[in-house]
């Protein structure tokens, strides 16, 4: 990740997100029209897993409602606010103004999550002393240092992060009542027998070029498992298990594109073509120039299908679901 030329424009921005003295991921001004919605939806990927979403109104009216699990506010201008975004979520702007959020990912340091647990309990109870509200006015002066970050991804998944993760979704599935016992059971078989397979590759390969087509091949042929054995399991408030397995582990458990940026010298480094949005960002990846060597993998997940559809590999025959 890496400031843009419209986060370069906008100083006092730039000191608001500084100010949370965080490493930064994507962050973005995020426009929702009059009249419109977000649809209910749940972040099940692997980047928000250990991510939150900051929202900080810039511009809204009391008839913009945020709706998450079974609460609903409505967020000030000028407010911060986080929310559960694995559980589902919505946003229904029923004003005939546009709303304007500043919206920032970041993972938060120890720091940041004592912040909001303090918070969090100043709310449950009264009685506790809650915390100071405080504004950060614009300095002209000031040249704040933003912190982005780098690594956000792995090539290869570790074993370690494939087993926690998965544990974690098991754990979920368990604590939903009305999943039958019987796909518990298959889906507690299926994760421990990836989580074995995975280690197996990883110990011979690690994230070397040659391990790459059976890396794929074992994601390939335990997503057609989950698919056909445990299609009915749901997560707690989240919806379907599968598609949480898929997005949160299968997905993300390879990223081989990633590869060549990783070991191109820094004086390959290339600015990002620049690409449509209807919503300007303020923080985007980075892109990097590298040679094209031919690999014996599979393409990766955002280059074209070599079927010559004209889809992306992961829409064509990269998809697993």
């Amino acid at each position: 990740m890496k400031p843009t030329a419209a986060l370069e424009k906008s100083p006092y921005i730039k000191q608001i997100l500084a100010s949370f003295g965080e490493v930064l991921s994507r962050s973005r001004l995020m426009r929702l029209a009059p009249g419109a919605q977000v649809p209910l939806h749940s972040d099940i990927n692997y980047h928000w897993y250990k991510r939150v979403r900051v929202h900080i109104p810039i511009t809204t009216t009391e008839q913009v409602q945020f709706y998450c699990h079974d609460k609903q506010v409505h967020m000030g201008a000028g407010e911060c606010w986080i929310f559960d975004s694995w559980k589902y979520h919505k946003v229904e702007n029923n004003s005939d103004q546009y709303r304007v959020h500043l919206v920032i990912d970041l993972a938060g340091s120890s720091a940041f999550w004592r912040t909001i647990f303090n918070h969090s309990r100043a709310i449950v109870a009264p009685q506790t002393p809650s915390l100071a509200c405080s504004s950060i006015d614009y300095q002209p002066e000031a040249q704040p240092e933003i912190i982005t970050e780098q690594y956000n991804a792995p090539i290869i998944m570790p074993v370690a992060e494939v087993e926690y993760l998965t544990n974690e979704l098991l754990a979920e599935v368990k604590h939903n009542p009305q999943n039958p016992a019987a796909e518990i059971d298959a889906f507690n078989l299926l994760i421990a027998e990836f989580v074995a397979d995975w280690r197996m590759l990883w110990l011979q390969f690690e994230c070397q070029q040659q391990g790459w087509p059976q890396y794929h091949a074992l994601r390939e042929r335990t997503m057609k498992k989950a698919m056909q054995q445990v299609p009915s399991l749901q997560l707690a408030y989240s919806g379907s298990a599968v598609k949480a397995f898929e997005q949160l582990v299968i997905v993300a458990c390879m990223n081989i594109e990633l590869n060549q940026t990783r070991q191109s010298p820094p004086t390959q480094a290339a600015q990002a073509k620049p690409r449509p949005s209807p919503q300007p960002s303020v923080m985007e990846p980075s892109a990097t120039a590298a040679p094209q060597q031919e690999i014996a993998a599979p393409p990766t997940r955002n280059t074209p299908c070599p079927c010559g559809s004209g889809k992306r590999y992961k829409a064509c025959h990269g998809k697993m679901s």
